[in-house]
């Protein structure tokens, strides 16, 4: 065997071989510092290393420690990310296991019709990306698939073989379903948070529209708007909706953001929460428990979400075994005084 005529292969068949990423294969090759790989997985890629002949590419090494040892999120939004409380507190939960790793956690806001993940994540020399807010037939994840950069999804998406970390979105909204048909509710509006191209507001519109289909109760399109992430949006959203003389006695926005408008708008029409209109929103964001009434909404665990997403992450960098999937953390309905019965 010692006579045999190797031939030298890339740093991406021996990741294939040793069955890690490529970013750890470059990591255990240039003896990396700071990075938490085992001493099993940095022994399997040295032997594959060796038996084949591995030849580095001196140009991939200058890349390799070129690296500055950050990760990024980025996240597909209409305004400014830093607007968003669900985000924010995503950002607390990722920050305590990167920093813990002693990586750097940079935030990028792409528009919604952005897609050049990876171009973005390797001008960046990040170790990984975490992607929030990305949306059905994206084609910068196809293009990610097909690179060895690490990343996970913050997110439901129908491929079931990306890493993909949300909560059952659904089920949440279905829960809200119920709660307002248990209250007496039957006229009720539905505000969408972003546009459908978004599988969560997907998710939700029809997890609450199914319940409500499944209690006898057909859902209009003509009682559906979408808003586009912020509470101005969601304002013009209730606007519009509550102009069209509707009977309506409940309106449900998809998120808390637009939740707020949404009580605002109720207020500038010279309605009453809950006595004329009930509201409920969906995240449970710091601002919810202080408003006036304080509003009824779907809790969801950000920075479990955040932290789960950032640790999932660490875990594929140093080439340690990762269920590859879609992982749903719990959520509830936290009942406050915006509802009524009816």
């Amino acid at each position: 065997m010692g006579n045999r005529k190797r031939k030298s292969i890339s740093q991406e068949e021996i990741a294939r071989i040793a069955g890690v990423s490529r970013t750890t294969v470059s990591f255990v090759l240039n003896n990396t510092r700071g990075k938490s790989i085992s001493e099993e997985t940095r022994q399997r890629v040295i032997v594959a290393a060796k038996e084949f002949g591995y030849m580095p590419d001196m140009s991939a090494v200058e890349t390799a420690t070129s690296r500055d040892g950050s990760i990024c999120l980025i996240v597909c939004h209409s305004e400014s990310a830093f607007s968003d409380a669900y985000i924010m507190r995503l950002i607390e939960g990722m920050s305590r296991p990167i920093h813990k790793e002693r990586y750097d956690l940079r935030v990028l806001h792409f528009r919604v019709s952005r897609h050049d993940y990876l171009e973005t994540a390797r001008k960046g020399s990040f170790d990984g990306a975490i992607l929030l807010n990305t949306h059905a037939d994206d084609p910068g994840i196809a293009e990610l698939e097909a690179s060895n950069l690490p990343f996970v999804i913050i997110g439901a998406l129908p491929d079931k073989g990306l890493i993909q970390i949300d909560i059952d979105n659904s089920e949440a909204a279905a829960g809200v379903a119920r709660y307002l048909l248990s209250l007496g509710h039957r006229n009720i509006g539905v505000i969408a948070h972003a546009p459908e191209t978004f599988f969560a507001v997907r998710a939700r519109l029809a997890g609450f529209c199914g319940e409500m289909r499944r209690n006898g109760v057909e859902m209009c399109d003509s009682n559906i708007r979408f808003a586009n992430f912020t509470e101005e949006s969601g304002y013009e959203a209730a606007r519009d909706l509550l102009s069209s003389k509707q009977p309506l006695t409940a309106i449900f926005g998809t998120n808390d953001v637009v939740a707020y408008g949404i009580m605002r708008a109720v207020e500038d029409a010279g309605l009453a929460i809950p006595d004329d209109i009930s509201v409920v929103g969906f995240d449970d964001d710091y601002l919810s428990l202080y408003t006036n009434p304080p509003l009824t909404t779907v809790t969801l665990p950000a920075e479990g979400i955040g932290r789960t997403a950032a640790e999932t992450l660490l875990r594929l960098i140093r080439g340690a075994p990762v269920h590859r999937g879609l992982r749903l953390l719990p959520t509830n309905l936290t009942i406050r005084q915006s509802c009524r019965k009816v």
